[in-house]
């Protein structure tokens, strides 16, 4: 079933001229350096960490221990082959949390500054609460960029936007189940939502150049032409893995100029693999990140020969 709303809302597409940005630079950089587009997703369930870490921290009370040695050692792991760690706030609750999402952003700064350090949170909320938001994700936790609901407006991004050296990355299509259910519907002229704030997105709110989408592999007939839409800004593209994102068939459409132009991120395949006997869960960690990058390569080749 195809819903309407009855707005008369023009759409231009046109080419995105984006100002000079540096994590935009960074990201760009990292891609070339490694030969990889994979991110990880450093979301720790504390059920699902291994038993070894907890012995090693004092039980799991001490979980801010924990989660903070867990993800040091994937990324230990996983950096050789990694553009991005994607790290989703909504996992770090509590005073124990927070200390491990302060020490995990730290961790990489110190450590790995040439990786690019996102914060997750997805936020969204009216203007002066955004403005805290950003205070603590950019100045705080010093993230290079952000992971932003863009359904309530500019109102609620511009306060992030204003960091003209960090980077904003908007949710506009997504791969969860339901999303098109509200982000499909047309608008008057045919336009789906989504599209529509896409556009306005790179082309109206975009004025610091620092505003990039999420896009889903999940609906790779979506992704056609998006290049003519978005020019040459990284894509985080989402829905590879277990969600059952196309990559083959979302490649094409995703590639930039220069056959990079995209980040997948995964978080459950790569923190916690299956393992065959006799291997550890770096090692099984290690094994999936290698095997996400291959793909993405892999899908790459087959279309740019």
């Amino acid at each position: 079933m195809i819903f309407t709303l009855k707005i008369n809302i023009m759409v231009e597409s046109s080419e995105v001229k984006l100002m000079p940005n540096s994590i935009i630079e960074k990201i760009r950089t990292r891609w070339i350096a490694i030969d990889s587009m994979a991110g990880v997703g450093l979301d720790p369930d504390m059920e699902r960490i291994p038993r070894e870490i907890w012995d090693q921290v004092g039980g799991k009370h001490n979980y801010g221990d924990g989660y903070s040695l867990f993800n040091q050692r994937i990324i230990e792991a996983t950096s050789p082959y990694v553009v991005d760690y994607k790290i989703n706030s909504s996992f770090y609750q509590g005073p124990e949390g927070r200390k491990a999402l302060q020490f995990t952003f730290d961790y990489l700064k110190n450590n790995y500054p040439d990786i690019v350090r996102v914060c997750d949170g997805k936020f969204a909320d009216i203007g002066n609460t955004a403005e805290v938001i950003a205070r603590e994700v950019f100045e705080n936790l010093d993230a290079d960029a952000v992971l932003l609901n863009p359904y309530m407006g500019f109102d609620a991004i511009e306060p992030f936007t204003k960091y003209k050296d960090k980077l904003v990355i908007l949710c506009v299509n997504t791969s969860n189940p339901s999303a098109n259910s509200i982000q499909s519907l047309e608008l008057a002229n045919g336009v789906p939502l989504w599209k529509h704030i896409l556009d306005i997105s790179m082309n109206e709110w975009n004025k610091n150049g620092n505003i990039i989408p999420v896009l889903s592999a999940t609906h790779p007939a979506n992704l056609q032409g998006i290049r003519d839409i978005i020019g040459q800004a990284p894509i985080l593209l989402a829905g590879v893995g277990s969600q059952g994102g196309d990559l083959p068939q979302s490649i094409p459409f995703c590639l930039d100029d220069s056959d990079y132009g995209i980040m997948i991120s995964s978080s459950r395949g790569i923190l916690y693999p299956p393992r065959v006997e006799g291997e550890d869960y770096i090692e099984a960690s290690k094994r999936e990140i290698q095997k996400l990058r291959n793909s993405i390569n892999e899908a790459k080749r087959n279309y740019i020969n």
